[in-house]
């Protein structure tokens, strides 16, 4: 219901004040690059004092490439569950062979997921489409089968799709989370054709991106990643998160193509410089970067990491390399906080506030602060108790740690990467 929202806004409130539109408003999804283009195209000959008309030319090959689009393809040489028995959770570290891939720790592995074999199978019987039927989606004819494997999104449709296929079918479906599958089940198709109406409105699946959790001196010719299975429970049923599923059932020799996409707003300071890495869960991915990286170029900067999750025993995510990287030196400090081990939940932010003159004192001698996480609540939480722990430490008003903080984040010593 808010899709473009902020063009929107932003042309209403251009034009309340007068302003003249020289192009009408464009709304753009996933599949942009041909409206785009026509689009600046009509922008720069409106204003372009030339006669000649200009004409916006689509970015090319090279250009994709200089842009960190070049794409790698990798072969799955490990896949484990990091989480031990008895966990609520399940987190794979999964490493892909590479040749040549160019990365930087803060990176993140771009992939476009696959749908399921056995989904596929379900939608095409309860369709009665023939899945070696062609069919067009996006400008491009391929078969029904490929269509539902490897194009469309099917697993959990977005409202404006709903909508579109509640007027195909003439019937008042409410708003919910709901894949294709479940769509035709509950309110199926008069006719097998009518499939081909429905493509036309599915939207084509997204890339996904994990933050690379290995270092380039440190793991040649290979990208890690940490992976959460991401489950949740619709109508009872027990549903998973397209991506994450389609990787963390990635077999041995598995090979996929991925792209890295470059996080120049998350990097490593001089190797003189201090840095304190809080990052619960997965993401702690980024920060086995970090550390592995810091190893291997013999960083002088202390480190400090705070790290939580659910279970001391089952959720400790490279608990041995964190363990060692503690004893050798390259982590000063490590705090952790796991939530269920006593009564009352603790959790990173409860460790930062027990450290919190250490923890100042770290910041004012020039320490770099990262963080890596869900963004709600666990961003906003540890955002508030290092206000907190400022105006204390600091002997500030609430006002003055603010703008404190906020400096950090505008001269870069505080920077995150939230999800």
């Amino acid at each position: 219901p808010l899709f473009c929202k902020a063009g929107e806004d932003v042309d209403l409130q251009l034009s309340s004040y007068g302003a003249q539109r020289i192009a009408p408003l464009q709304m753009c999804d996933t599949d942009y690059e041909t409206e785009a283009t026509r689009w600046f195209s009509e922008v720069v000959n409106s204003v372009s004092k030339s006669s000649a008309p200009v004409v916006a030319e689509p970015p090319t090959a090279a250009a994709a490439k200089k842009n960190g689009r070049q794409t790698y393809t990798g072969r799955v040489i490990t896949n484990i569950n990091l989480n031990d028995r008895g966990s609520l959770k399940q987190t794979h570290h999964i490493e892909i062979e590479a040749a040549d891939v160019a990365y930087e720790p803060g990176d993140a592995l771009g992939i476009v997921p696959q749908n399921s074999a056995a989904l596929v199978e379900i939608i095409l019987t309860l369709t009665g489409y023939d899945k070696d039927k062609l069919v067009l989606f996006r400008k491009e004819e391929v078969s029904a089968y490929t269509l539902l494997k490897k194009k469309a999104s099917i697993v959990s449709l977005p409202e404006r799709v709903v909508k579109k296929y509640a007027s195909l079918v003439n019937q008042d479906i409410p708003d919910t989370k709901i894949g294709l599958a479940d769509l035709l089940k509950i309110y199926p198709l008069v006719q097998p054709d009518d499939f081909e109406k429905v493509v036309d409105f599915l939207e084509p699946i997204v890339p996904r991106l994990y933050s690379i959790s290995s270092s380039p001196e440190a793991h040649d010719g290979e990208v890690h990643l940490t992976v959460a299975r991401n489950t949740f429970r619709v109508n009872e049923e027990t549903k998973y998160g397209l991506c994450s599923d389609f990787m963390c059932g990635f077999p041995l020799d598995e090979v996929f193509d991925f792209y890295i996409h470059s996080n120049g707003g998350f990097r490593l300071p001089e190797d003189d410089q201090d840095v304190i890495l809080i990052g619960p869960g997965t993401g702690i991915a980024p920060f086995r970067s970090f550390l592995a990286q810091r190893e291997a170029t013999g960083a002088t900067g202390r480190s400090w990491l705070f790290f939580g999750d659910q279970q001391f025993a089952t959720d400790f995510l490279y608990q041995t390399e964190i363990q060692n990287w503690h004893d050798t030196g390259v982590l000063t400090k490590v705090n952790t906080a796991f939530s269920r081990d006593q009564k009352n939940k603790v959790y990173v932010q409860h460790r930062i506030r027990n450290n919190a003159r250490e923890f100042f004192e770290w910041i004012e001698k020039g320490a770099q602060v990262y963080v890596c996480g869900t963004r709600d609540p666990m961003s906003t939480d540890v955002e508030q108790t290092i206000v907190e722990v400022v105006q204390e430490q600091g002997m500030m008003g609430p006002e003055e740690a603010r703008e404190y903080v906020q400096k950090l984040k505008d001269t870069e010593r505080y920077v995150q990467d939230v999800y």
